[in-house]
C-alpha cells in the first residue's frame, strides 16, 4: 500500500502562460551585487557565495549556505533538485524549471560540488516535464515525484530504503545560486503562484521579495466573491487577512478562495487512513487515542517526534478531525511541554 495522499492536480492553469514579472514597489532597495566566482571555485567559495547572495531554500526556509554545509558532513549524499510542487494548485518550481532548466542544472552541479554529492538528480513533476528538459539538462539523472502527498519525504523515504541519504535542495534555490556564482547577484526575488477558485486568472509571478501580498494577489483578478487569502499552501497554509504582509522566499503560492474548509467534529472511525498516508511511520489515530484518555502515557506516543507537520494525516481523515493538531500537542506532551 503506497504512503502518502493522492490529491486531485490542478497546475495546468497556471503553466498555460509564462512566468510574468510583479514591478517591484519603489521603496524596495536596489539588489544587491558582487564578485560573481571564478571558474572552478571550491566548496567553501560556493557556499560563502550563497551566504553572501542570501539564497534561503524555499522548500524549508533554511539559508543554502547553511544547508550545504549541512549536506557536506552527511555521509556520501545524494543531491536532488525538487522541481514540482506538492501543493495540487502550486506550480512555482514548475514554472522555473520549465522555463530555466540548464540554469537550475548548473546551481545543482555547483551545490554538489559544494557539498561532495557521490551523485546527484533532478526530481521533476512528471515524464513530460522530463522530456521537455532533457535537451538542456544532459549528464544528469531524472526521476519523478510522484503524484502523492507529500511528495518530499516520500522521496527521502524512498532513498533511505535502499540504504541512502537524499539530500533535497529547491529549484529556485539552485537558480539563485547559478545567478550568484555567475553574475554575482544577491537573491532579490522569487516566483510565487496565484490561484484559488476565487482567482479569475491562474499565473505564476515573479516577485521582488518584499512585495506586499497585496500586489501579487491582483494579478489573479480576484472575484468578489473571494471571502479568504491563504497563503503557503492549500493543504497546510494559513489564512491572512493583512494584505500588506510581504512576500519572502518561502511564499510558494498565494490562493483566493470563496470559502475556507470547516472542520466537522466527527468521532474517529478507526479506517486507518492516517496511518496509510504518514511519511513518517506514525499512527495518528493511536496518537488520538492516547490523548482522549485523559491520561495520555508519552511512552505510548510512538514516533510523534518525527512528524515532519505535512498534514497529510489530517487531509485523509473521512471524519475530518484534525489530526496534524493532535499529533502537534502529543510532540508537546512528550517533550514535556504540554499538559495531558
Amino acid at each position: 500500500m503506497p504512503r502518502g495522499v493522492k490529491l486531485d492536480l490542478a497546475k495546468e492553469p497556471s503553466l498555460k502562460e509564462q512566468i510574468i514579472t510583479i514591478p517591484a514597489p519603489k521603496k524596495l532597495p536596489a539588489p544587491k551585487m558582487f564578485a560573481p566566482l571564478r571558474k572552478k571555485a571550491g566548496a567553501a567559495k560556493i557556499i560563502g557565495a550563497a551566504e553572501m547572495a542570501g539564497i534561503v531554500d524555499e522548500l524549508d526556509g533554511e539559508p543554502l549556505g547553511k544547508k550545504l554545509a549541512r549536506f557536506a558532513a552527511a555521509d556520501a549524499p545524494v543531491l536532488v533538485a525538487a522541481c514540482f510542487d506538492e501543493d495540487p494548485m502550486t506550480s512555482a518550481g514548475q514554472a522555473v524549471f520549465r522555463e530555466n532548466p540548464a540554469q537550475v542544472l548548473a546551481g545543482l552541479n555547483l551545490a554538489a560540488l559544494a557539498c561532495g554529492a557521490v551523485s546527484k538528480k533532478i526530481a521533476a513533476a512528471s515524464r513530460e516535464e522530463i522530456r521537455r528538459a532533457q535537451k538542456a539538462c544532459t549528464a544528469v539523472e531524472f526521476l519523478t515525484a510522484g503524484d502523492r502527498y507529500p511528495a518530499a519525504a516520500l522521496l527521502r523515504r524512498k532513498f533511505s530504503g535502499k540504504g541512502k541519504a537524499a539530500c533535497l535542495v529547491g529549484a529556485q534555490a539552485c537558480l539563485a545560486l547559478a545567478a550568484a556564482a555567475s553574475r554575482g547577484l544577491a537573491q532579490s526575488e522569487t516566483v510565487v503562484t496565484v490561484a484559488g477558485d476565487g482567482a479569475a486568472r491562474w499565473v505564476n509571478c515573479r516577485v521582488r521579495i518584499g512585495t506586499p501580498l497585496r500586489d501579487v494577489l491582483a494579478a489573479g483578478n480576484p472575484l468578489p466573491e473571494t471571502a479568504a487569502v491563504v497563503v503557503g499552501s492549500s493543504v497546510n497554509g494559513r489564512s491572512v487577512t493583512d494584505l500588506s504582509e510581504p512576500v519572502t522566499t518561502a511564499t510558494r503560492c498565494i490562493l483566493a478562495m470563496k470559502r475556507l474548509p470547516r472542520r466537522a467534529a466527527l468521532p474517529c472511525v478507526g479506517c486507518g487512513r492516517c496511518e496509510r498516508a504518514c511519511p513518517r511511520g506514525i499512527i495518528p489515530w493511536m496518537i488520538l487515542q492516547q490523548l482522549e484518555s485523559g491520561s495520555p502515557d508519552p511512552f505510548r506516543l510512538f514516533n510523534v517526534e518525527r512528524c515532519i507537520r505535512c498534514g497529510a494525516c489530517s487531509v485523509v481523515c473521512p471524519s475530518e478531525i484534525d489530526l496534524a493538531a493532535a499529533v502537534g500537542r502529543a510532540i508537546k506532551i512528550k517533550e514535556g511541554r504540554g499538559d495531558p
